[in-house]
């Protein structure tokens, strides 16, 4: 269990919840809303005094798959919390930010063909693992989103569930399972997440799965090592996530907690060969030029850090950015040699089902 890092005032019920979601998406302010897994509440906070920080600060840090100009890293730091709604709804509203999402999704042909040039790249050794993305945009309401929130808590119990604002920057809500950091009692907790196939399968774990898993544990195991920290490795188990269920091996790391050693591991483990591939630096420089589009913060980091190196900090994936007219969701899986390009694909639509459900009925 993680370090709870939020006081009484953040968190409220997922009525009131809604109410400051509201508030704030009519007013232009930016906000954060974030159920964590294991906590039955949200908390909130909204920054209306000043514009989120670029820099490194205590607070609600999104950050992209990639920093660019486009997609900044930013930290929301509130002086607004969830008892403040009458506060907030006597604001007068910020400047108005137009955000239209744009750019077309990938079509299936173009996915075979971009799937088959990276597995090419497996096959010549060029990298041993590229993940390939694609998205899903359809027609949605933005005044709906609080029913959205709430049905992806209910859907995901064990998720950190969030969603963000900054107008004219980043909007953003999802589900994901993915921990990337967080602070314990002894130091800190990561996870290897990675593998995918429908839950609840009975059959042995395939190789190009336990493969593309392994790679993720050991480059989490390098990293520590490269910053000289020990970690207790869990046993490699089948860890579930709604219609899916993934391969996992937990570790937890002695250290002592200092925003220092905190930053340092954040900047090592973003992105994971979970998100990019393998040799990361590699991947980074491919996926782009290959999947043509600019993911923004799919495939990022959002959660909670102070100044005294606590955080709660999960990989943005189960992911959607968002307008007041349409949404657009992000899904991806990892490629290796051993890849077939349509089973990438049917891996990909399996990934979106729970979301578009939840889509559908909120």
């Amino acid at each position: 269990m993680g370090i709870s890092m939020n006081a009484g005032a953040a968190y409220c019920d997922m009525e009131e919840l809604g109410r400051l979601i509201v508030c704030c998406m009519n007013r232009n302010i930016p906000f954060y809303a974030c159920r964590y897994p294991g906590e039955q509440q949200p908390c909130f906070g909204a920054q209306y005094h000043s514009a989120p920080s670029r820099g490194v600060a205590s607070g609600f840090r999104v950050v992209p798959f990639i920093e660019s100009e486009e997609s900044p890293a930013f930290t929301i730091v509130p002086d607004y919390h969830a008892a403040d709604r009458a506060i907030l709804e006597a604001l007068p509203p910020l400047p108005d930010v137009t955000d239209e999402l744009c750019g077309k999704d990938m079509s299936h042909a173009s996915y075979m063909e971009i799937a088959g040039r990276m597995i090419s790249c497996m096959k010549s050794r060029e990298v041993s693992k590229l993940v390939l993305s694609r998205t899903i945009t359809v027609a949605y309401d933005a005044t709906r989103m609080p029913r959205f929130f709430a049905a992806l808590c209910a859907a995901y119990p064990s998720a950190c569930v969030f969603m963000v604002s900054y107008p004219g920057v980043c909007r953003w809500i999802g589900a994901t399972p993915e921990l990337l950091l967080r602070s314990v009692p002894d130091g800190y907790e990561t996870m290897a997440l990675a593998g995918t196939r429908p839950a609840g399968t009975l059959a042995e774990w395939p190789l190009k799965e336990r493969e593309e898993q392994q790679y993720v544990a050991d480059y989490i195991a390098q990293v520590l090592r490269d910053c000289k920290l020990s970690a207790e490795v869990a046993p490699t188990y089948t860890r579930r996530a709604a219609q899916v269920e993934h391969l996992c091996t937990d570790f937890n790391i002695t250290a002592t907690h200092d925003a220092v050693t905190r930053d340092l591991l954040l900047a090592r483990l973003h992105p994971t060969p979970a998100v990019a591939g393998m040799p990361v630096c590699e991947a980074k420089r491919l996926i782009p030029a290959l999947e043509g589009y600019n993911r923004r913060y799919y495939g990022g980091y959002i959660g909670d850090a102070d100044i005294d190196g606590h955080c709660r900090c999960f990989v943005n994936l189960r992911s959607l950015d968002f307008d007041m007219q349409a949404v657009r969701l992000y899904v991806g899986g990892g490629l290796t040699a051993r890849s077939i390009a349509a089973d990438e694909w049917n891996e990909t639509c399996i990934k979106s089902q729970t979301l578009l459900s939840v889509l559908n009925r909120s």
